[in-house]
């Protein structure tokens, strides 16, 4: 019994995030996701989002923080600085950039303009040559979708087998970058 509705569960969460793709204009969740890289962003109170990364890419590569594009209702708000925290609450760092180490993960909080908005109507960031553009998703695609990512070993020599054991799916476009 158990299992039939733990199978529902997981196909109702499965046909959400396909529909929750298409259909939403805003939210508060943001993810892209592919072989090389994910991002996530995610306002975790008024006017302030977080940007979380996993490279698993062998290649380190910077993101400069004006490169992070949120578009809010009536304009588009560039990011000045990711406020990195230091173990310190007290003693944050701003810093203009950040690199995205071979096989890693990292998150920093987006100092930009945001007002107090509590949902955002899209993220695109530019790494490279290469446009990332991020998809709004419900709540609960999104923490199912952080359980999944949780579950990647930056280790393994092989993501494959990460990729199929946790199920992930490519989520977002990535495109080449449109000089500004």
């Amino acid at each position: 019994m158990l299992r039939v509705i733990a199978l529902l569960w997981f196909g109702l969460i499965g046909q959400a995030q396909g529909i929750q793709q298409e259909g939403l204009e805003k939210s508060a969740y943001f993810a892209f996701v592919d072989r090389d890289y994910i991002f996530t962003v995610e306002v975790v109170e008024p006017g302030v989002a977080i940007l979380n990364f996993v490279s698993m890419t062998e290649t380190a590569m910077p993101l400069p923080a004006k490169q992070v594009r949120v578009r809010l209702e009536n304009r588009t708000a560039v990011v000045k600085f990711f406020r990195v925290d230091t173990g310190d609450p007290r003693q944050p760092i701003n810093v203009p950039s950040l690199t995205m180490r071979p096989r890693s993960s990292f998150g920093a909080r987006i100092q930009g303009d945001l007002g107090q908005a509590r949902e955002l109507y899209g993220v695109t960031l530019t790494v490279g040559d290469e446009d990332f553009k991020l998809v709004p998703l419900t709540s609960i695609v999104f923490e199912n979708l952080v359980v999944k990512i949780n579950r990647i070993n930056l280790g393994s020599p092989d993501f494959r087998d990460d990729w199929q054991a946790v199920k992930l799916e490519v989520i977002g476009d990535r495109s080449r970058a449109v000089r500004r």
